[in-house]
């Protein structure tokens, strides 16, 4: 089996891919959460791995609005992953001589407070992976650093500066395992969709009425743009369906004419 994920190595798709992955099934990188998804769609791979939502920075907003976008793709599975982030450097040198620091714009925005008050005198510079800054930087000619998963440290030939450089230590970060196929796990407590209501007074409302109406609890619900007109969402829920009531819900939602789309049971 192949399987797709966010590269290169050492990134934290890459990570979560490994802890997913047996070791006789390929692992395919790609350059971005859209590749990776539409590498899926398009049958080069027959799973894929990308990060949907950060427990700092929220949804990640590629990965989604791409899975509104490809109906024949489903959630299978997650990935809970911890994440901490590294200041690694290409040449042994101390915090102030680094004057250039790269990093995915995510990485960057969850070390904020390190990089002003210990790097305030450093230009952040943002890349499209953690991996691919240090791949950067350790081409690069200068004294310059990247911000990324420790196992770049090895795999780049980095030296470590700093560890546990996150603002937040219970930074974590959801990844979704994809497939054209429904999961086949035995014990499915969560349903991802996405459903779309009309603007007017109301409508958002005669919706999640019926997840309460079935005692279905919501665990996250958030709007999208539904890039039509201005105004127009799409909605995406996250709920437990450990009562079995989510057949019903679609059911009534389906009645009352509103579009809905059940992205993946797991």
């Amino acid at each position: 089996m192949k399987v797709g994920y966010l590269g290169p190595k050492g990134t934290f798709s890459y990570e979560a891919c490994i802890e997913y992955c047996k070791k006789s099934e390929e692992k395919i990188e790609y350059k971005t959460i859209l590749d990776t998804i539409l590498a899926l769609e398009n049958n080069e791979v027959d799973e894929a791995i990308v990060p949907i939502e950060n427990s700092l920075q929220g949804c990640v907003t590629d990965a989604i609005d791409t899975l509104i976008q490809n109906e024949d793709i489903k959630v299978k599975g997650e990935i809970l992953l911890e994440i901490k982030q590294n200041l690694m450097s290409n040449k042994k040198c101390n915090l102030e001589d680094i004057k250039t620091v790269y990093s995915h714009p995510q990485a960057l925005a969850q070390c904020k407070k390190f990089l002003e008050t210990k790097m305030q005198f450093a230009e952040t510079v943002p890349v499209e992976s953690t991996a691919g800054a240090a791949k950067k930087v350790s081409e690069s000619n200068e004294i310059c650093a990247c911000i990324g998963n420790i196992s770049c440290l090895n795999e780049y030939n980095l030296n470590l500066i700093q560890a546990n450089i996150q603002d937040n230590m219970f930074n974590k970060t959801k990844f979704w395992i994809l497939s054209k196929n429904d999961s086949k796990n035995i014990i499915e407590n969560k349903m991802s969709l996405i459903f779309s209501v009309k603007d007017k007074p109301g409508a958002l409302y005669n919706v999640l009425e019926i997840f309460n109406k079935y005692n279905l609890n919501l665990t996250k619900i958030e709007s999208r743009p539904a890039k039509t007109v201005l105004g127009e969402y799409i909605f995406w829920i996250d709920v437990s369906i450990e009562n079995r009531n989510e057949e019903k819900v679609i059911k009534e939602i389906k009645e009352k004419g509103i579009f809905v789309r059940v992205l993946g049971k797991y």
